[in-house]
């Protein structure tokens, strides 16, 4: 294999991340596989490849493996330029206009696996685009490029204060509704055909009590099973899907 990995990038681990960062027209270097994978999505992967003249290597697996930051990369890895964080303003600019924004607001999620999960599941319920704070967090990292199944090459992802953001989007007429297992109204009370930012706070600890107080409104997913919590993916999940119900209703 040629050349050493540049410390300017980051690897894209996966078959369908890769193939989804590929169309996407994210910077790649180079591509490399291992030496014997087949299947149609390797085909789609290297003819796409080849169409944005990006270099295709077929390595062995010895090699493969030492470049490789995960265990789940299906035999496919992409050397590609990071994913630039965008701005608060940005992600309120880019809403369609005569439409409702839909922002996610993550606090302090910490598990890769939760987070791609969550951008996989924003993107098929047309979140317009995620907050999540710039320490404490998890962040962009192949694994959660992995989890979202690509989907993080069209969700953009903002990185701030999350009270400063809050402040942000209701004095730009936003409602932010936050997740608490406390809250006073169950989630499907509420009305979402609104300009709309929901908060989702971290796995064990939820919401801050800062960004809880900047809530306009708490919302609770009823349960009634003996594990009294979902996970943050989970409740992430529901919570969108409602907006999403809502909003269809309305159309």
């Amino acid at each position: 294999m040629k050349g050493a990995v540049s410390l300017e990038t980051v690897t894209i681990e996966g078959r369908q991340p890769v193939l989804e960062a590929l169309k996407a027209g994210r910077h790649i270097k180079r591509v490399l596989i291992i030496k014997g994978s087949t299947g149609g999505i390797i085909d789609k992967i290297q003819g796409q490849a080849k169409r944005s003249k990006i270099e295709v290597l077929n390595v062995h697996q010895a090699k493969f493996e030492a470049v490789a930051k995960t265990r789940s990369h299906q035999g496919v890895i992409a050397e590609a330029l990071p994913i630039e964080y965008v701005g608060v303003k940005e992600i309120l600019n880019s809403c369609p206009k005569g439409g409702h924004p839909f922002i996610l607001v993550l606090d302090q999620i910490q598990d890769p696996q939760n987070f791609g999960s969550i951008i996989r599941t924003a993107d098929a319920a047309g979140v317009h685009g995620i907050i999540i704070p710039k320490k404490n967090s998890v962040q962009i990292t192949p694994g959660v490029e992995k989890a979202s199944a690509g989907a993080v090459q069209y969700v953009p992802v903002a990185q701030s204060n999350i009270a400063q953001a809050l402040d942000f989007f209701q004095g730009q007429g936003c409602w932010v509704m936050g997740a608490d297992m406390d809250g006073p109204k169950e989630y499907f009370e509420m009305d979402f055909n609104i300009p709309l930012v929901l908060v989702i706070g971290s796995e064990d600890r939820g919401m801050r009590r800062l960004v809880k107080k900047k809530c306009d409104h708490l919302v609770r997913i009823p349960q009634f099973g003996k594990i009294n919590s979902l996970n943050a993916a989970n409740a992430a999940s529901i919570l969108m899907y409602e907006v999403l119900r809502q909003r269809l209703q309305k159309q």
